[in-house]
């Protein structure tokens, strides 16, 4: 697989944070030798020391401003100049992991002060603007991706992301065609809406191959924006499970079956069918199913 570009905050690396310290993450630490990394403190990037004394978000009824409680500075246009700066300097990234509640990277767990006291939650100014530059490109906190779910499913963003970004650096129609074809259960399970868009562009001899690689790109970005449901997974299972299905026995077939139906009930993780679809290819020798990205959208070693 492709490493991944990602985004970290860089006190996941270095002891940049307000008190001097920096942070262990366990998901963090696992996933940084599949990556490539580019990291940014957006607080010692704009010239405060460390330690410094603490900031916080205050809404002041028109706009929020970074504050200072300690010396009542404001270092909002400071802190919005370098955002916008940092921002368009950003290329081929595939994702962003920040730090949580940090009045700069939080990502909807930043407290948010109003009249001296905490009126609720938002982003950090930092992740605010790249959540609106970067629509299509997940991005969370290390806060929201303890959440199996939300790991889930931004590594599997993340991996895809990184492959059709290295598919786009060479691009050739057999390798477009190709790179569909092993995706084509992935996007089912995301949305089976842009499955079929991009399986109609993949084979539309009338589009200029140019053209038609940039808007396979552009659907394929957003045909991730939504998590799927469990009810999407059992759909994209009945599918793999037709290929099999004729050639294991009844009470084989009723197994599998069964198993669908306990992961749409809670009761065993995804991973298990999976693995035994898996194993039902390698012994009808289903290359077709074996190299679908569903069974393995990022490396085992991730899962938590």
């Amino acid at each position: 697989m492709t490493k991944p570009k990602i985004v970290l905050s860089r006190c996941f690396l270095k002891p940049v944070r307000y008190n001097g310290g920096m942070v262990f993450d366990e998901f963090v630490e696992k996933l940084k030798p599949y990556i490539e990394y580019i990291d940014f403190c957006p607080e010692s990037d704009i010239g405060l020391g460390v330690p410094r004394k603490r900031l916080i978000i205050v809404d002041n009824g028109s706009s929020k401003r970074l504050i200072q409680p300690e010396t009542g500075k404001d270092f909002t246009d400071k802190m919005l100049e370098y955002v916008d700066k940092t921002i368009s300097s950003i290329t081929n990234i595939d994702g962003f992991i920040l730090k949580a509640k940090s009045p700069s990277c939080g990502v909807g767990s930043t407290k948010l002060y109003r009249n001296g006291s905490v009126a609720g939650k938002t982003d950090g100014f930092f992740a605010e603007a790249i959540r609106k530059h970067f629509p299509c490109l997940p991005v969370e906190d290390e806060g929201r991706l303890r959440d199996e779910g939300i790991r889930t499913n931004f590594l599997t963003r993340i991996f895809a992301f990184s492959e059709i970004r290295n598919l786009f650096k060479n691009p050739e129609p057999k390798k477009l065609i190709q790179f569909h074809s092993q995706y084509k259960y992935l996007l089912m399970t995301y949305s089976q809406k842009s499955l079929k868009e991009l399986g109609q562009l993949v084979a539309d001899a009338s589009i200029p191959f140019e053209e038609k690689i940039n808007r396979y790109r552009i659907q394929f970005y957003k045909a991730f924006l939504k998590k799927p449901s469990k009810k999407r997974h059992v759909n994209t299972l009945m599918h793999l499970m037709g290929y099999v299905s004729k050639k294991i026995t009844s009470r084989e077939r009723n197994h599998l079956i069964n198993l669908i139906n306990k992961y749409n009930e809670g009761k065993i993780p995804l991973k298990v069918i999976l693995e035994l679809i898996k194993s039902l290819s390698y012994r009808f020798d289903n290359e077709y199913i074996l190299v679908q990205k569903y069974l393995e959208p990022y490396p085992e070693d991730l899962d938590v």
